[in-house]
């Protein structure tokens, strides 16, 4: 007969056993898990800078687009206001040439001019667009007014050609700044190869007896 300390020693030890047999299957997932998910975070934030840099790209490329369009929209605009189109005419008759982001950005006026919201207000929805602001500012002014705006339309032309030219300049000179760098590595390697080394192999030799 198993005294009464006996089966406390043995209800113990069985409380050991069970709890030895169960940890490890409790335990090595939670003690696996902790690197699975700093990698899958640190996996998570990679693709989170991988698209937002993307996106930036983009908006980037898509407000450059933007505003390479404006002489074109401009001159165009300013040929169909001289010949007696109203500005909703004369959009039309862009929309039918343009394409890309500035179809996509002029199409968002047209849509709402036809959705029967106040053309000057559909007008001053161009002032948010890449390269627009003025354009837009001066086409809802005009329609508000009855103002002529071909010479303006005209006047942003130029000025749109020149801004562009602008930061194409900006952007070359950028690109020889940034240069800089990569020249340097790879022309410092080949100035220790060609000029320092053999001018310090000369001196170690003349200096070994």
């Amino acid at each position: 007969m198993i005294p009464g300390s006996g089966w406390a020693w043995l209800a113990a030890l069985a409380s050991g056993l069970t709890v030895w047999w169960l940890l490890p299957p409790l335990g090595l997932p939670r003690l696996r898990s902790a690197p699975e998910r700093s990698g899958a975070d640190a996996l998570r934030a990679v693709a989170q800078w991988a698209r937002a840099l993307w996106d930036g790209r983009a908006d980037a490329v898509r407000d450059d687009a933007l505003r390479a369009s404006v002489p074109a929209v401009c001159d165009l605009m300013s040929v169909c206001l001289d010949a007696g189109r109203p500005p909703r005419t004369a959009l039309r008759v862009v929309l039918g040439v343009v394409d890309g982001p500035a179809a996509e950005a002029l199409g968002a006026v047209q849509a709402r001019i036809d959705l029967g919201v106040d053309e000057a207000e559909a007008w001053g929805g161009l002032t948010a667009v890449a390269g627009y602001r003025e354009v837009g500012r001066d086409l809802a002014r005009s329609v508000r007014s009855g103002l002529g705006l071909s010479d303006l339309l005209r006047q942003h032309a130029a000025d749109a050609r020149a801004d562009r030219a602008s930061r194409a300049l900006v952007r070359a000179r950028a690109a020889g700044v940034r240069s800089v760098v990569p020249l340097m590595l790879c022309f410092l390697p080949a100035f220790m190869l060609l000029g320092v080394v053999p001018l310090f192999g000369a001196l170690v030799v003349q200096l070994l007896p």
